[in-house]
C-alpha cells in the first residue's frame, strides 16, 4: 500500500501502518481512526491459513462512528461504494471497485470481528449477501406497517398459527380449508 496515502477527514491526515491480524496490515488515520485495507492484502492473509482469526476483541460496547456521506478512496480519490454489514440501520464499510481497498469507519473492524465475519469479507461484499439483506430490511418494514395496522396481538397470533402450520405434514390442504367458503 502506498505509504503516502492521505486520510479524506476533514485534518487530511497521513495513513500509518496498523496490525489487524499477524501478516495483516492496514493503513489508519490518527485523526479520525478510520482504516484503508487491500482487500488483496486480506485475500493474501487468508488464502496463508484458512483457519487464522483477527486479533481478538475484548467485551467492551463497540462504539462505530459511520461516516453518513460518501468517501473518496485515498488512493485514486474514486468515490467509494458504500455496502452494508447487516440489514437494519447499522453501518456500512466502503469499497473502491478500482482499487480493491476498503474503508473502516472508527470501530467498523472491531464490530465485524466481533460479528465473526472478519474472515467472510468476500462473502460480506458479494451482490448476493446484499441483495439478502436488502430483502430482510423490506420484509422488516412490510411487517412493521402490518403490525401498525392491524395491532401487535393479531400479529403475533399470525405467526403462532404459521409456526403450527409449517410442522403440518398436510399443510397445503390446512390452507385450502381455510380459504374455502
Amino acid at each position: 500500500m502506498n505509504p503516502t496515502l492521505k486520510c479524506s477527514c476533514p485534518a487530511r491526515g497521513a495513513l500509518r501502518p496498523v496490525a489487524l491480524a499477524e501478516a495483516l496490515l492496514a493503513a489508519q488515520c490518527g485523526d479520525c481512526g478510520g482504516m484503508l485495507m487491500g482487500m488483496d492484502d486480506w485475500r493474501a492473509w487468508k488464502a496463508g491459513d484458512e483457519d487464522r482469526v483477527p486479533h481478538a476483541v475484548d467485551d467492551e460496547i463497540i462504539e462505530v462512528f459511520d461516516a453518513t456521506g460518501v468517501r473518496h478512496c485515498p488512493e485514486c480519490e474514486r468515490l467509494m461504494q458504500r455496502l452494508r454489514v447487516s440489514a437494519g440501520p447499522d453501518f456500512r464499510i466502503d469499497r473502491c471497485v478500482a482499487c480493491q481497498n476498503l474503508w473502516f469507519d472508527k470501530g467498523e473492524w472491531r464490530a465485524i470481528v466481533s460479528r465473526g465475519l472478519a474472515g467472510r469479507l468476500d462473502e460480506l461484499l458479494s451482490d448476493g449477501w446484499q441483495r439478502r439483506l436488502q430483502t430482510e430490511e423490506v420484509r422488516e418494514a412490510r411487517l412493521a406497517a402490518l403490525r401498525r395496522r392491524y395491532g401487535d396481538e393479531c400479529i403475533d397470533e399470525l405467526d403462532r398459527i404459521r409456526a403450527w402450520l409449517d410442522t403440518q405434514p398436510h399443510r397445503d390442504e390446512l390452507l385450502a380449508l381455510l380459504r374455502a367458503d
